[in-house]
């Protein structure tokens, strides 16, 4: 293995990817074709295929990192990665996005510790509970979703190209009004999903938008893909703060939208802030898909 086996994602590489990721399922939404090419930008990613193993790569802030093989478990080619991780990656050498590494490195690398990236673990809610909030634990969100009901009148749309346009000024206004120039993820989130509304037939995106009336305007939107069969992920979902309650109708209109079709949502990690994370935890996410890493100095 070495460093020219890897080539920058393209567009033109979204089939061969998608292949590796349907044979063989994958569970978290940082293994999605539309986060590896959105997200260029922020943190380049690149890919290898070896042996019939798919190898993904990114390199964020210049520090460089290998992803487990995708692929039917291959000792070898496992081993020789970490001889590469060693030598090539930043402080973080390889993630680990499937728990079947867990065992292996247990054994026959113990003298190298395996950490869990919290912050980056993936919630996964059940679709029909998000879109009926049945039961005492949903009181406060619907009683929330309520007032919003009766405060406006809007309508809830398919995206369409026709609509893209003006979902391009929604992001740049609600950036505006967080201020993301003073928060880089926030800036390449918006960034993000800029890149994929203006690729949204080539990359299969789909979602919808909270129009508010008389005016017509949109004051949230959420976009989404498939995970893998059972599982939609939701990418992005941004809402104008001017309407109090706007995220928790996005939220339940975008799983009335995918009921019937995935039996799972996944709306992506917190990112180890705190805020997000009550946010998510309100939903009572049912299970989460998580990340573990090890690093280069403790590879032996």
């Amino acid at each position: 293995m070495k460093k020219s086996d890897f080539k920058k994602i393209t567009l033109a590489d979204k089939p061969p990817i998608d292949d590796y990721f349907q044979r063989f399922p994958q569970y978290h939404s940082e293994h999605n074709f539309l986060t590896l090419f959105c997200w260029e930008h922020y943190s380049p990613c690149e890919y290898a295929v070896i042996n019939d193993h798919l190898i993904l790569s990114n390199t964020t802030n210049g520090k460089f990192t290998c992803h487990a093989p995708i692929g039917e478990f291959d000792p070898a080619l496992f081993e020789e990665l970490l001889k590469f991780a060693k030598k090539h990656t930043g402080d973080c050498a390889v993630t680990f996005y499937e728990d079947r590494y867990l065992p292996y490195m247990k054994l026959y690398h113990p003298e190298t510790p395996v950490y869990e990236s919290r912050g980056c673990s993936d919630y996964y809610y059940r679709t029909k509970e998000i879109a009926e909030l049945a039961g005492q634990k949903y009181l406060n969100i619907r009683k929330q979703i309520n007032r919003f009901n009766t405060k406006y009148q809007y309508t809830v749309d398919p995206v369409t190209p026709e609509s893209i346009p003006e979902i391009h000024e929604m992001l740049d206004k609600w950036s505006d009004a967080k201020n993301t120039d003073m928060n880089t993820v926030l800036s390449e989130e918006v960034g993000a999903a800029h890149a994929a509304l203006n690729k949204w037939d080539e990359l299969e995106c789909e979602g919808l938008i909270v129009r508010i009336h008389p005016k017509n305007k949109i004051g949230a939107v959420a976009i989404w893909g498939e995970m893998n069969n059972e599982t939609a992920v939701i990418h992005f979902e941004k809402g104008l703060s001017q309407y109090k309650g706007i995220y928790k109708v996005i939220n339940q209109e975008t799983a009335k939208s995918l009921l019937g079709k995935y039996s799972w949502i996944n709306r992506e990690s917190d990112m180890d802030v705190p805020g997000l994370r009550a946010a998510k935890l309100r939903y009572h996410p049912e299970k989460c898909a998580k990340i573990w890493y090890i690093k280069r100095k403790e590879i032996l």
